[in-house]
């Protein structure tokens, strides 16, 4: 997480890793997996714990909410609401 704050680019930058490593990486770390060549799913939960210290603030925690609600509109949320689909960039 480059700009924890920064809610309106959402994406994996996998330059300079293959789609494989970056798919065994991201099970691994039961942070989520690659869908196809272009798309990630994200588990939300496991972002969020990695900016802890930016969650705590309320002004981050709804700027989050809109965010996952936004996902939830476009229908970038996984079945179960737990995972976000993001674009892949190389």
């Amino acid at each position: 997480m480059r700009e924890p704050g920064d809610f309106a680019r959402l994406h994996l930058d996998l330059r300079g890793i293959t789609a494989r490593e970056a798919d065994r990486a991201l099970r691994r770390a039961r942070l989520g997996s690659l869908v196809g060549d272009d798309h990630a799913l994200i588990d939300l939960a496991g972002l969020r714990a990695m900016v802890a210290e930016a969650a705590a603030d309320p002004g981050w925690a709804a700027g989050w909410d809109a965010m996952v609600e936004y996902a939830r509109g476009k229908r970038w949320l996984s079945d179960d609401g737990t995972s976000v689909r993001v674009h892949v960039e190389r």
